[in-house]
């Protein structure tokens, strides 16, 4: 408790002593710098459009006798098995509309413009989104889960569905959806002393759900250039089946092709699952012959996938928690075949050589979500999953004139408690041949964040995430290791550390500030993570420990049209093969702790990574 307050007051000493001591200074000051800035800008037709791209009109002057937010929370169940009559969807632009007052509408004439530019969600997008329609009975978790789903899509900011009373002796209601749209065109960037990144992203097309997006990075000391494309369609007719179409290149010119169609257990409601993936990749593979040359290799691979999968219920009851549990079975069949690949000299355990595998699953799966708000959102309303896995796997693999068994499992759980929410999960997986274990996997992860905390005006959490992998009789290959970096190691840290085992600890502290400075709202948020990783002989207890210390804002501003963004640097003291006391810009955000999902899938083997 004592550091924290210390650094919460280490923050508020260098962002936001002008916000508490002068606020209504400060407010004014806000007012006045963007009323000026809007009245510059009246001036030209050039600097009225850039204003317009960027600026929303203030807010401040509303009237203080503005209509009381009311909180209607979505438990309905009385209505439960009466016909839905009517589905009446409303979608409102993203400025000067508000859900907790609908007669409020946009007055200012840079609001009608940002909604004019702006492509509305269309009423099918929406209708697609929703799990009842008309003439059906009125269940009260289809209610609840629909809200999720589409709080889920990324363009709509808030949403209320509620039931609509025709009369009291009326059998039949009608429900009323209103969503609040989201600016969906996300410009993105970073820049650092060796290269830099630019990105776009449509999140809702022309008003249809489907998103588009680019990226464009170059490295600064030889030119070279990385690029990346996807096409996506989140719900296809209301099937919930996604499609995606993505194009990767990176700075080596590896590069990769993806067309995927997809449907997951979205939902506890979810029957069915399935899906088709076919990927190209041609990838440029390193190959140490001693401890400073390499040797590149091409490797061209074809990659497909097929799997279905059914869930069934457990329970006739209608209560929540018995609602949610389902016994989920699914098959996965896949194939990867190499055009090209390493010559012997290089690969001669032929770790890199054609395979067929099979793989089963079968597991009991508690698949439940409670609302929170600020966690990796200011105070934004936010689904954390919670509940509990049990699975195992069975499958079949042929692969260089061998035939193996796979066995594997998984072991979940997560809940809210008094003094946080935590979740852990345990994996197992291995190969079998001649009775003999191959491959073998074991991983731990856990996930934890705090209450949310008050001190002063200030708001607070606290996250841990601890994970350890250890690998046993794994392939000779000098490719079958993992390494300490990406989201499963330390992000920003160099991929050339490999071992067979790791354990990585991160822990973040995520604040929310009261105020704002001149219109803008910072949140700041520390994160210190290490870990180690050692080879198959080593002793990971005593090997060197690695590090990144990071801070970063979460910046907030109401006049801003792209009204979040974040900016993060961290340090690492040492990385092999790049140096020591390295700085590192937007190299992690602030949800990169992400929350696991309680819901089974696809069969696979336990990723070694």
């Amino acid at each position: 408790m004592i550091k924290r307050i210390v650094l919460l007051l280490f923050f508020n000493l260098l962002f936001c002593y002008n916000c508490f001591s002068q606020k209504n200074t400060v407010k004014n000051d806000s007012v006045k710098i963007y009323h000026d800035i809007h009245n510059y800008a009246k001036k030209r037709k050039f600097s009225k459009f850039v204003y317009r791209l960027f600026f929303r009109p203030s807010q401040l002057n509303e009237k203080k006798d503005a209509p009381k937010v009311t909180i209607i929370k979505n438990d309905f169940t009385k209505y439960n098995g009466k016909i839905i009559r009517k589905i009446n969807i409303t979608t409102l632009d993203p400025f000067g509309y508000t859900l907790e007052d609908t007669l409020r509408a946009p007055k200012k004439s840079l609001e009608k413009f940002g909604n004019a530019v702006h492509a509305r969600t269309k009423k099918f997008t929406v209708k697609n989104l929703l799990l009842f329609k008309k003439y059906e009975p009125f269940d009260n978790l289809a209610i609840k889960e629909s809200e999720r789903l589409i709080r889920e899509q990324r363009y709509i900011r808030r949403v209320s569905i509620t039931p609509k009373v025709i009369s009291k002796k009326s059998d039949s209601i009608d429900i009323n959806v209103i969503l609040l749209d989201s600016w969906s065109i996300l410009p993105n960037g970073s820049l650092s002393s060796d290269q830099g990144r630019f990105s776009l992203r449509e999140r809702n097309l022309f008003g249809t759900g489907h998103q588009i997006s680019a990226s464009y990075k170059e490295r600064f000391s030889d030119r070279n250039h990385a690029k990346s494309s996807t096409y996506s369609i989140n719900n296809i007719k209301r099937t919930y089946i996604s499609f995606n179409a993505i194009y990767d290149n990176d700075f080596d010119n590896n590069s990769r092709r993806i067309l995927s169609l997809n449907r997951t257990f979205f939902s506890a409601l979810t029957k069915w699952a399935g899906g088709i993936y076919f990927e190209n990749r041609l990838q440029n593979e390193p190959f140490a012959i001693s401890t400073d040359s390499l040797i590149i290799s091409p490797l061209k691979t074809e990659f497909q996938e097929y799997w279905l999968g059914h869930s069934f219920k457990l329970s006739n009851k209608k209560d929540y928690n018995s609602r949610t549990q389902r016994l989920v079975t699914s098959l996965a069949f896949n194939k990867k075949t190499y055009s090209q690949r390493p010559p012997l000299t290089l690969d001669p355990s032929e770790f890199f050589s054609n395979e067929t595998n099979v793989i089963s699953q079968i597991g009991i799966v508690s698949q439940k979500y409670y609302k929170d708000s600020f966690l990796f959102n200011y105070d934004i309303v936010e689904d954390v999953p919670y509940g509990e896995i049990a699975a195992i796997n069975i499958g079949y693999q042929e692969k260089n004139n061998l035939k193996r068994l796979y066995l594997g499992s998984k072991i979940a759980h997560g809940q809210k408690y008094g003094f946080g929410y935590v979740s852990g999960s345990v994996e197992w997986g291995s190969f079998f041949y001649q009775g003999n274990p191959y491959q073998n996997t074991f991983k731990i992860g856990m996930n934890y964040f705090s209450p949310l905390f008050t001190i002063g005006k200030w708001k607070t959490r606290q996250f841990i995430k601890p994970s350890f992998i250890w690998g046993n009789h794994r392939d000779l290959s000098q490719k079958d290791v993992i390494n300490l970096e990406g989201n499963t190691g330390i992000l920003g840290f160099s991929n050339l550390v490999t071992g067979t085992k790791k354990w990585v600890l991160s822990l973040q502290t995520q604040t929310y500030s009261p105020g704002s400075w001149k219109g803008f709202r910072f949140s700041p948020y520390f994160n210190f993570t290490m870990g180690s990783i050692a080879a198959k002989n080593q002793n990971i207890l005593t090997g060197k420990v690695y590090s990144k210390i990071g801070i970063g804002l979460l910046i907030n501003n109401d006049y801003l049209v792209f009204n979040s963004f974040q900016v993060s640097f961290a340090y690492y003291p040492s990385i092999p093969f790049e140096g020591t006391n390295i700085i590192k810009t937007n190299s992690f955000e602030n949800d990169d702790l992400s929350l696991p999902q309680f819901r089974l899938s696809k069969p696979y083997h336990i990723r070694y990574q």
